[in-house]
């Protein structure tokens, strides 16, 4: 099974059950990540899902331990995730949207200092002026 996420440079996105994808925001090496409308609540959502249709074990392990972590975060700035459904042989993992933008989107439109690249830095960075 190839699903459309994997055909390089398409701009055809991937159907998954209950949702109505969006737009890719990421495709990395590893993952690939959308925005969506969950079609039961209208409740907007990031779905990111890994790139292999046929994952290694270890990928999928590793890929469930991340929704496991992130499930108990309480913790500003990290999406919290919804849900980690069965997606093809792999899994989807549904996080909340709180619309936000990459850095590499950002930086495309709006020049940043070093003073505001460590302000907006997650709470583990430290910057001392």
């Amino acid at each position: 099974m190839t699903t459309l996420a994997a055909i390089p440079d398409s701009n055809l996105l991937p159907y998954i059950p209950g949702y109505a994808i969006v737009e890719q925001l990421y495709a990395g090496s590893q993952t690939i990540v959308y925005r969506a409308v969950q079609e039961s609540s209208q409740r907007p959502v990031v779905i990111k899902l890994l790139q292999q249709d046929y994952p290694t074990f270890s990928e999928l392990l590793q890929f469930r331990n991340q929704y496991t972590i992130t499930k108990n975060l309480n913790i500003p700035g990290i999406a919290h995730p919804y849900s980690l459904e069965a997606y093809g042989n792999s899994y989807a993992l549904v996080m909340e949207d709180f619309g936000g933008i990459s850095l590499r989107d950002y930086t495309q439109n709006y020049s940043l200092s070093l003073r505001e690249i460590f302000r907006n830095c997650p709470t583990n960075c430290r910057y001392s002026p």
